[in-house]
This record gives C-alpha cells, structure tokens and sequence, in this order.
C-alpha cells in the first residue's frame, strides 16, 4: 500500500475517534498530546516512554503512547499499546482502529484488515466514516489478492558516437605465432575498429500480476534496434523476454525465480539466442540492500556453432546510502561463473571469469541525477589460442558517466559516456573504446 493511501486511512482513523467518549488527560498526557498535535511525535514518546512500566495497562496512558510510537515510526510498539488497551476496553473504537493503522505500517496487512473491518461494522459511525472506511478496506483486500495488475515500462530514442562499434583492435598489422615466418598479417577492414555515429531505438514492458499478499507473477520484455550511419555490418537488435514468480516475506527479503530468453542481432542477420533461469534474493538489513543471484544461460551462434556454449554465473549485489550531499546512494557487485563451450574441441573458447562493480548515484537537484561507476573483469580461457599458440588472458576495465534530468513527469533527458580498454595478452583481442549517448525516454 503506497504513502498516500496509508495517510488517508490515518485521516480517516483520527476521524473515527470523535464517534467514542475521549479519554481523560492528566498533566503528562495533556502536554503529550499538544506535542502529538503539533507534529512532535517523537518528543512525545520521549516524554513517556520511561512511564511505561509504571503506566502500561491504564487505557488512557496506552492510548497517547500508542499514537506516540506509531506516528514517530515505533509500529511494534504501538500494536503492544494498542492491545493493552483493548485488553482493558474491548470496545475502544479508536484503539481498534489505530492498531489497524500500526499493522499497515508493519506490512500485516491481513491483521489490519481484520481490525478496520471490526471498526467498520460498528453501527454508531456516521456515515461519510463508514463510506470512507468502506474504501480502505477495499484498498486493503486489493493488497491481500496481491495488488492486482500492474503495468509500466519505457520508450526511449538515442543518438551517439561510437569509437568502436565493432569493439576490435585498433592495429591493421598483427604477427600471428603459428604463421610467424611469413611476417606480419594484415586484418580485414572488418577486423579493425571501426568508429561511427548511431541511432538508437528501445523499449521495455513490465507486468507484475498479484496472486496473493506475499506472491506474484512478474514478467519483463524488452526490445532495441541501434543503427550506425555507415558501418551498417555492425547495427544491433536486441529481444529478451524474463517471466517468473516471486515471493514476499517482511522479514526474509524476495526470492524469485525466472525463465529468460533472449535473441541478438548483428548487421540484420540471426547471431546468438540464450535461453536460461535466474534465481534472486533481495533483502534489506538496516541502511543495506543485499542481493544474491544465480544464473544459467545456454548460448548458441546459429551461423558459428563452435561458440555454442553453457554460461553460469553466481553474484552478490549491496546497496546503501550514504552521508554525503546530494542524497547519495552507494552500489557494488562482485561476480564471477563461466562459461564452457559444448564442443571440448574448442575448449579455446571456454573460460572462467570474475568482475566486481563500484558506483555511487547523486541527486544535486530533485530533477537532476548523475551516476559514476567502475568496473572491472579478469577472463581466463581455458586452452591455448590455435593460431597464437597460447591461452586468452583478459582485463577488462569500463568507466561510466551518466547524467538524467527530468524535464517534466515521465519524461527525462540522459546522457552517458562510457569507456572500455580490454587489455589482452592476444593483440587481435587487444581493444579500447569510447561511447557517447544522449537519449530521451518516457516513462509510462
């Protein structure tokens, strides 16, 4: 239930308490409750919260404390509050319904259903209550079916440079070991990098379906064609597809597994599918977003099947704020798997790999935010090259810039630069790479 519903249940909660007798105010409690109605929740709870032990169980007390500790975000003490109450006074309306609130908050939204509707059956609310009450609970039986459906995703347009579209060595000329006595060979055009403008067009849907409270259906599609102005070989499209389910826990994070499928495109023609699965866990510990993945994917090339491969891959991802300016957000990834070609012929191809991520994003004005990040990945190949007599060995090093402003609701205007140097022992597979991009999406 989002921010806005969960501020008009708590308008119409202090609403239903003019339909019960009002308790009565000692000094402590008077001064309590003009900090609480001057927006001083947490000073309130401060006042009585070393009365407690003392005062626990006097309705009047735990009423005031419950509303306290609720509205300065202390919900589990609230329900213990609230309950005391209604221990003593089963029928205290507006305890019953303030603990439908606190429950909201603690992301139970079965029990707090079941206390709204209790308030709600109650024949002495007025009516315009009832009507609203009526509304929120419809709202809270839409979250216990799963929300529903729920429907987003972008469009996005993007122009840029490329100094390497074909992400290939710069040098013409290289000395290939197994033919070392003829000299010098020299590269295809095609073999060499080649730099130009592009044009980008892209697109994603996402659609998750709520099957009850804590599971849902998730699905993902997403689609782009890039065309250079000249080097038409290496234009790209790109189809993929992830469908799965998810489950919700309060206190254990989401687990979710999927299917993935995935097709890619190279000059116009058919170049590689993946099909796979991919298991995550996502959770939050204190200020920390953590998650764990596991992916499979199986790779085939139908013009080259020799790079018909199996890739596995095992990550972890943290995430968290930081006390910097500009409402900064601090994210890293370590990751690492392999990927084996079918064919043991071409063990070549095989090899083992590790990477890490570090970035951090900014918001220097409520419309503005930037993004930097780092990464890095080692490649180890398994058998030696046949023509280069040795084995492949890989690092590869991206450097990201990117800024996006939103221009109105939806809408933004980005900006990003990217750099790549793979730095290889094996001259061919020798390459470094500068991008440029401007892009302008809506989001819907």
């Amino acid at each position: 239930m989002n921010v806005n519903t969960k501020t008009a249940i708590s308008a119409v909660l202090l609403a239903a308490v003019t339909v019960a007798a009002l308790p009565s105010w000692s000094a402590d409690l008077g001064e309590a409750r003009r900090l609480l109605a001057g927006g001083q929740a947490a000073s309130a709870y401060a006042l009585l919260a070393p009365e407690v032990t003392k005062e626990a169980g006097n309705p009047d007390f735990d009423y005031i404390f419950g509303l306290a500790a609720i509205d300065s975000g202390r919900a589990a003490d609230a329900v213990a509050a609230f309950e005391r109450v209604l221990a003593v006074q089963p029928n205290h309306l507006q305890a019953r319904a303030e603990l439908g609130r606190a429950y909201i908050a603690l992301n139970e939204p079965e029990a707090a259903r079941r206390e709204l509707d209790t308030v709600q059956r109650q024949p002495a609310i007025p009516a315009d209550v009832r009507r609203t009450l009526d509304r929120y609970v419809s709202a809270l039986d839409t979250s216990l079916s799963g929300g529903g459906t729920r429907v987003g995703g972008q469009l996005s347009l993007s122009g840029g440079y490329d100094s390497n579209v074909n992400n290939s060595t710069s040098d013409p000329r290289i000395l290939i070991p197994a033919f070392a006595a003829l000299g010098f060979a020299t590269l295809s055009p095609s073999a060499v990098a080649q730099e130009d403008g592009f044009a980008q067009a892209a697109g994603r849907l996402s659609v998750v379906h709520g099957l009850s409270v804590n599971q849902r259906l998730i699905a993902d599609f997403t689609g782009s064609y890039r065309v250079n102005a000249s080097q038409s070989a290496f234009d790209q499209g790109l189809l993929g597809a992830t469908i799965g389910f998810a489950h919700v826990t309060p206190d254990d994070g989401t687990f979710t597994i999927s299917g993935q499928a995935q097709a890619y495109f190279v000059g116009g023609d058919d170049y590689r599918h993946a099909f796979g699965a991919l298991g995550q866990w996502t959770v939050t510990r204190g200020e920390y977003d953590i998650g764990l993945y596991a992916q499979y994917l199986n790779l085939t090339y139908p013009t080259n099947t020799p790079q018909d491969a199996n890739r596995y891959a095992l990550g972890v991802t943290l995430g968290r704020p930081v006390s910097l300016p500009w409402q900064s957000y601090l994210f890293a990834s370590l990751y690492g798997g392999q990927e084996i070609a079918e064919n043991a012929a071409f063990d070549n191809l095989s090899y083992s790999y590790v990477g890490t991520r570090l970035g951090i994003e900014m918001k220097p004005h409520q419309r503005l935010a930037v993004t930097l990040a780092a990464a890095v990945e080692s490649d180890q190949y398994f058998a030696n090259e046949p023509l280069f007599l040795k084995a492949r060995d890989t690092f590869r090093t991206d450097l990201e810039l990117g800024l996006r402003y939103l221009l109105r609701e939806r809408l933004s205007l980005g900006l990003n630069l990217t750099y790549t140097n793979a730095n290889s022992n094996i001259q061919l597979y020798d390459y470094e790479r500068v991008a440029t991009m401007l892009t302008l999406a809506h989001d819907f």
